[in-house]
């Protein structure tokens, strides 16, 4: 499960808040840590909308938006990055994240 301490509850605040923007079920819950990765394609799905997120966040961090109080968005969406990415990797789904994170990045 994607646990966060409370000295990175930040970090979950903008995955929860980012994932229901883009709007996927399974992220949601994953990000709100309810469920694990299970699939390869779990992972695939779940890098693919962290990538969304980003975007998302990017703009928002852009516009000097703050969202549910956080004004330091770039920050925490990076620890939230290192989650996520560490995650995949220790749960033996870093192929999936790398793969799918250069194809974002290329096209």
């Amino acid at each position: 499960m994607l646990n966060f301490t409370e000295a990175n509850k930040n970090a979950q605040v903008l995955a929860i808040y980012y994932s229901k923007v883009v709007g996927d079920k399974f992220v949601i819950d994953f990000m709100s840590s309810k469920t694990e990765i299970s699939s390869p394609e779990e992972a695939v799905l779940v890098t693919k909308v962290f990538w969304e997120m980003v975007d998302k966040s990017i703009d928002d961090n852009n516009n000097e938006n703050a969202i549910e109080g956080i004004d330091d968005i770039e920050f925490w969406m990076h620890k939230l990055f290192n989650k996520v990415s560490g995650y995949l990797t220790l749960n033996g789904y870093k192929e999936q994240w790398v793969k799918t994170t250069q194809e974002i990045k290329s096209s």
